[in-house]
C-alpha cells in the first residue's frame, strides 16, 4: 500500500484530506509489470484506473486505421510518464463503459496502484465531498488532454497539408 505521504503528492488526490486518503488507501491494490508488457491496451475495456508509483510507461496510440499494417510500425509514442511526478492513467475505466484511447507499455519494470470502479463507487457513495475533489481533478486531467490532442491534431492537419502541396 502506498504511504500517505505519496498519496498526498498524487495530482489525482490534492485537496483530499488525510482522512480521505486513510480510506482510500486499502482500496489501491498494488500490481507490477514487467518491461515491455501492456498495462493497457487501446479499443480495450476496463474498469480500473492507474497510479504509476515506480517505473516509467510509454503513452502510444496507433496512428494508422483500417489497414493490415504492422502496428509497431504505426504506433507513435505520444508521451513517456515517470513514477516521480505519480501519474494516474486510465481514469475512463473508472468513469464509464468507454474504451481505452490509448496504450500504456511500461518502458521499464514499474509498479502501479490500480483503483477499480467498484471500489471508487463505493468510496465516493460514503464520501461525496471527495468524490466531488477526485472527479473535478480527473475534469481538469481530461480538459488538459484535450487542449494538448487539439492542439496536435492542428499540428499534424498542417504537415500533411504541407506534404499534399508539394
Amino acid at each position: 500500500m502506498p504511504e500517505i505521504s505519496t498519496l498526498q503528492n498524487v495530482p489525482l488526490f490534492a485537496g483530499l484530506s488525510t482522512s480521505q486518503l486513510e480510506k482510500l488507501k486499502p482500496l489501491l491494490k498494488p500490481v507490477k509489470y514487467k518491461q515491455g508488457s501492456y498495462i493497457i491496451k487501446e479499443n480495450t475495456f476496463g474498469d480500473q484506473m492507474y497510479l504509476l508509483a515506480e517505473g516509467c510507461v510509454h503513452v502510444t496510440k496507433d496512428l494508422v486505421k483500417g489497414f493490415d499494417e504492422d502496428h509497431a510500425s504505426t504506433e507513435k509514442v505520444l508521451a513517456t510518464l515517470c513514477a516521480n511526478v505519480l501519474p494516474t492513467f486510465g481514469e475512463n475505466g473508472v468513469l464509464g463503459h468507454a474504451s481505452r484511447t490509448a496504450n500504456i507499455i511500461a518502458q521499464k519494470d514499474s509498479l502501479l496502484y490500480t483503483l477499480s470502479k467498484a471500489d471508487f463507487e463505493n468510496y465516493a457513495a460514503a464520501d461525496y465531498q471527495a468524490a466531488y475533489i477526485i472527479m473535478t481533478n480527473i475534469a481538469k486531467k481530461l480538459s488538459e488532454n484535450l487542449f494538448a490532442t487539439d492542439a496536435n491534431l492542428v499540428k499534424m492537419a498542417t504537415a500533411l497539408y504541407i506534404a499534399v502541396q508539394q
